[in-house]
């Protein structure tokens, strides 16, 4: 079977390599019979009719789609595409939005199966199905239509063994195309990255905690990577491809301390020389003084820390359990070290009063941070505050895209004043002549830095919609 998987060209700010496509083509090649190909819509910044262009050129049996719920529409209008050239070639999607959002997926009849959390064993099994014209009652957590009415199979079997998974496809990208400047699309999702030639990795996948407003892609249960996989990988991509940078993905890489520090002991003795980001946010309140003298030895330069809120009623609310005093406390120490530091924070939860709003944007304005994002909480279907806030009676009815602007307000805060208030945050973190100083002594200097900064001050002087 010809599978050609595409990622749609959207709105979303970064065009990193499409990891997910790209371990379910390793996945494919190592235990399937199929042919695949990777079109990447997002990092060619494709229109419609390139893809569509592709499609006919191609002449695939069957098309996979992935998707952020953020770019759900643009994913849709890529399956009516694929239907309106090959109407018999079935259409199957996966990625978060499916996830999240199956119903609405699935509501969409240009899409015939959906591919429901993680990807590689039941994608494959899928099209295994699809070419063979076998049962799909048996593949778990996918959902396809029988008789008109959709289908939704046993929940997913998680792959226990992430050794079994083959390292991702890079042999089926142009590689080299995700080192260029682009001045739309950021090739990483670290906006302040060091060198050139960045890719991204997972060394595990699951999180065991039960954030209310996060998505459940890879399950609760926290599975591992062998070190020695984890190594054997970093040392093809440096001898095979010359990476010079690393941007860790893990939703948590630090909640085994003791395996981060073990893996970080071996880079050093590797003698890799790759600089090292964490873009997707540290577990602050797990780390010590060791394991930061390990990631500063091993070539680590920028750490985020995912806070989210300063009130401690608020971090119980959405379960996040972080300990602020000992997060705060840590973020010293990071900066003592010279790091370059990102926060993440979020206004608007159920219930969240203008006092703890205030709680959350002060705990960013006193720390050591270099940079932090503010978001509005954007309640995404398919998450627990999604139903939280459903059942207080608010409207969802929003279309949630933004994490910028206010889609759906759950808290009790006025929607004016939340946008008063983040704008407020914006403008006295990054007007402090101490923090921009900080900025310009711990952030990389390369060809965006100054365009950055600039970006900075004008955020925080004039709010504008990007």
């Amino acid at each position: 079977m010809k599978i050609l998987l595409i990622r749609p060209n959207s709105e979303v700010p970064s065009a990193a390599p499409p990891l997910g496509l790209m371990y379910l083509s390793s996945y494919i090649r190592e235990y399937g019979n199929h042919n695949v190909e990777i079109f990447d819509g997002r990092n060619l910044e494709s229109k419609p009719e390139e893809i569509a262009a592709k499609i006919r050129s191609y002449k695939p049996d069957a098309i996979g789609i992935t998707s952020f719920s953020m770019e759900n529409k643009e994913a849709h209008q890529v399956a009516a595409m694929a239907k309106e050239i090959f109407p018999d070639a079935p259409v199957v999607m996966g990625g978060p939005y499916p996830t999240s959002q199956i119903d609405d997926a699935m509501a969409d009849a240009n899409i015939d199966v959906a591919v429901i959390c993680e990807g590689e064993k039941s994608g494959l099994e899928v099209f295994d199905a699809l070419e063979n014209g076998g049962e799909l009652d048996n593949i778990h957590e996918i959902a396809f239509r029988r008789n008109g009415e959709i289908v939704r199979t046993n929940p997913v079997e998680y792959i226990d063994d992430l050794d079994e998974i083959p390292f991702p496809a890079w042999d089926m990208i142009d590689l080299e195309s995700y080192f260029t400047i682009n001045k739309r699309k950021r090739r990483t999702m670290n906006q302040h990255q060091m060198k050139k030639r960045v890719v991204q990795i997972f060394t595990t996948r699951g999180c065991p905690y039960h954030c209310a407003y996060c998505h459940n892609l890879f399950g609760k249960k926290l599975r591992y990577r062998s070190i020695e996989n984890i190594i054997a990988e970093m040392r093809m991509l440096k001898d095979k491809y010359n990476i010079e940078e690393i941007e860790i993905h893990d939703d948590i890489f630090n909640l085994d301390l003791k395996r981060a520090k073990t893996i970080f002991r071996r880079i050093i003795d590797e003698k890799f020389n790759f600089k090292f980001s964490f873009p997707n946010g540290l577990r602050s309140d797990r780390m010590d003084e060791e394991f930061l003298d390990l990631l500063k030895e091993g070539g680590a330069y920028r750490l985020v820390f995912a806070i989210e809120s300063g009130s401690p009623r608020i971090q119980k609310l959405i379960k996040k359990h972080v300990k602020l005093e000992t997060a705060n406390r840590n973020i010293e120490l990071a900066a003592k070290r010279g790091f370059s530091l990102g926060g993440f924070f979020m206004l608007g939860f159920p219930t969240e009063t203008e006092e703890e709003g205030w709680q959350t944007i002060n705990f960013a304005l006193e720390s050591k941070l270099h940079t932090a994002t503010f978001f509005v909480l954007t309640p995404f279907p398919g998450t627990e505050i999604y139903d939280m806030a459903r059942d207080m009676g608010y409207d969802m009815t929003a279309q949630y895209e933004h994490y910028q602007k206010v889609s759906a307000n759950v808290s009790n805060i006025p929607s004016d004043k939340l946008v008063k208030m983040r704008r407020y945050a914006l403008r006295k973190f990054y007007l402090n002549p101490k923090r921009i100083w900080g900025y310009i002594r711990t952030s990389p200097w390369h060809h965006r830095f100054f365009m950055k900064l600039y970006i900075l001050i004008m955020v925080s002087l004039f709010e504008y919609d990007k």
